[in-house]
């Protein structure tokens, strides 16, 4: 007798219920009653014969079978969900996950050009401190920091970031500020995830008495360059996440000592997707905006006397 072939329906429910660990949970993804859900998994274990879940307290477990099958069937659902969103969604929807400073910081601020461009992309902006994983999430691309070393996605490197020191010019004026040595009673800003910056420039200008570990910490970067702003101190940051408040006259760069760093940002997508109009667009649109010339924002060396004390700034002690 020649065998019934499972419906791709109850093979779609398995991976679902597979995913989400509970029948409730996938039925909530694909939008259908649990009941509904629970006839075609028992649907597809009468066809495999053999069981493919079994209880884990409130949820359900894979069963060894379960996960064999699994490992095979929950990869090629995601094939052909993506195959087929890549046509309900062509040039009409780009998703995009990247980290939060970076997207408050230095790409918000410019989206407005590339909606000018593309005015039928629909995009959709998400933060997070995780490394999304494209081959199951629903994400396009997204933009991570590091030094370009994930394996089984493609990526383009966007630009390696730099550390420089940016206060207010109010705050450098009231404590008169002037030289390198001035940063040994000037009040260091940290952000909590990038402690070891102000070592690092400090190090590279020859600097190796002052506590780096004294001043307030602030959750991101861009708490700690508010709070620069705020003339609450001088932070160290990447200066491009700074150049609105330097064209607008907010903060300064005091020095012009940029510290290339070995680390940046990246472009990433799950290879084939490079295809997509809109991912295609967003990709040129972020070369285009990368290549433009950063506003650099400094006190002239004649009024801070770095240049007359440009010999004698380093820490020999």
């Amino acid at each position: 007798m020649k065998s019934v072939p499972a419906s791709l329906r109850a093979v779609q429910a398995f991976g679902a219920v597979a995913r989400a660990g509970s029948v409730v949970g996938a039925a909530g993804e694909l939008a259908v009653s649990p009941s509904a859900l629970s006839h075609l998994v028992r649907q597809l274990e009468r066809r495999v014969g053999v069981a493919l879940f079994m209880r884990a307290g409130r949820g359900l477990k894979l069963t060894t079978d379960g996960e064999q099958l699994a490992a095979a069937v929950v990869p090629a659902l995601a094939a052909i969900s993506e195959a087929l969103s890549g046509f309900a969604r062509r040039g009409t929807e780009l998703r995009i996950s990247t980290i939060s400073t970076f997207a408050v910081r230095w790409l918000i601020p410019r989206l407005s050009r590339f909606q000018s461009q593309h005015p039928d992309v629909e995009l959709f902006l998400s933060t997070s401190t995780r490394a999304v994983d494209l081959s199951h999430e629903t994400f396009d691309c997204a933009i991570r920091f590091g030094r370009g070393e994930w394996s089984g996605i493609a990526s383009e490197a966007l630009y390696t970031e730099e550390l420089v020191p940016a206060c207010s010019p109010q705050w450098w004026t009231t404590n008169a500020m002037r030289t390198l040595k001035d940063l040994r009673r000037a009040r260091l800003l940290h952000a909590r995830a990038r402690r070891q910056d102000w070592g690092r420039w400090l190090t590279a200008q020859g600097i190796s008495t002052i506590d780096t570990d004294a001043g307030p910490v602030f959750e991101t970067r861009d708490l700690a360059i508010q709070a620069a702003i705020g003339q609450m101190g001088i932070a160290i940051v990447d200066p491009r996440f700074v150049e609105a408040e330097i064209a607008a006259g907010q903060l300064i760069v005091p020095f012009d000592r940029r510290l290339p760093l070995d680390t940046g940002y990246w472009l990433v997508w799950r290879p084939g997707r490079e295809r997509s109009r809109p991912l295609a667009a967003f990709r040129r649109w972020l070369v285009q905006e990368m290549a433009a010339p950063a506003r650099r924002g400094r006190i002239p060396m004649e009024e801070t006397g770095e240049r007359r004390d440009r010999k004698g700034d380093t820490d020999a002690g």
